[in-house]
């Protein structure tokens, strides 16, 4: 299994999970064309993509999906609060692709020794949920656009192998910067996005749980730096006696282009 980063931001969000010879495309932001270039700059030809699970329904999470999905069909898993909210940016039908509606909490297989699991997600849209995929004993997981850790998001994530995990802001860039205040309380609020600091703790509980590959994703351009996650995560895991390549793996995704592909 390989976790691969397509590009990852307020810009645009996509991840493509190789399972086996499943091709797991989660989310579709930006457009049509760099989607379709992204997947062929990591070996992917977009014409294979066996399912696409959106995670919820905000523009940078499905700005391709609606001439993505027509161009190349196939499975579109959602669930029904996010299919309402997708409904209104689809501007021509897709029949020969069929929908398929998610209920969080259930497992289900999409191929062969493949399956995911979704978890709601509090965020500000919806039927918001991540992902997890499991293929044979090996698992992988998609958690972004989380306000706050719930109880059911730890249990989907104890144990994972591998993992994309949001690091939204940094607080003090948030607090002294530029954005509105209605806008800043909003990122920061139950229904916005996890900090530097929420990663890092719950970094420490997946690597106390047995995870020792992450990505840090969906990085605010504007409140956060990829060095300023990096240095807030690795700080805190040290200060709990925890050591970068020995104990963890960590990278960071990038916005604009694929990232290298995570083995699982």
């Amino acid at each position: 299994m390989e976790l691969v980063p397509l590009y990852s931001g307020s810009s645009g969000n996509a991840t493509l999970i190789r399972a086996g010879g499943t091709n797991i495309l989660i989310d579709a932001g930006r457009n049509c064309k760099c989607l379709t270039q992204a997947l062929f700059d990591v070996g992917t030809d977009p014409c294979d993509i066996d399912a696409v699970f959106i995670t919820h329904s905000h523009v940078d999470h499905v700005s391709a999906l609606d001439v993505f999905i027509r161009k190349y069909p196939s499975k579109l898993y959602a669930t029904e609060g996010t299919f309402r909210g997708m409904s209104r940016r689809f501007t021509k039908p897709h029949e020969l692709t069929p929908d398929i509606i998610i209920v969080p909490g259930e497992e289900f297989q999409i191929a062969p020794g493949v399956s995911v699991t979704a978890v709601s997600t509090p965020h500000d849209a919806s039927g918001s949920v991540c992902y997890r995929i499991r293929q044979g004993g090996r698992t992988c997981m998609v958690m972004t656009d989380v306000g706050y850790v719930t109880e059911d998001i730890k249990r989907l994530a104890t144990g994972v192998d591998a993992i994309l995990i949001e690091s939204n802001y940094d607080r003090r860039m948030l607090v002294y910067g530029g954005y509105p205040e209605d806008l800043k309380i909003r990122i920061a609020g139950d229904g916005g996005h996890l900090s530097n600091d929420d990663c890092a703790e719950m970094m420490k509980y997946l690597i106390d749980n047995g995870t020792r590959k992450f990505i840090l994703g969906h990085l605010s351009e504007n409140n956060n730096t990829p060095d300023k996650a990096e240095q807030t995560v690795c700080e805190y895991l040290s200060a709990h006696k925890l050591t970068r390549g020995v104990d963890y793996t960590v990278f960071i995704a990038n916005r604009y282009s694929p990232t290298v592909a995570l083995e699982v």
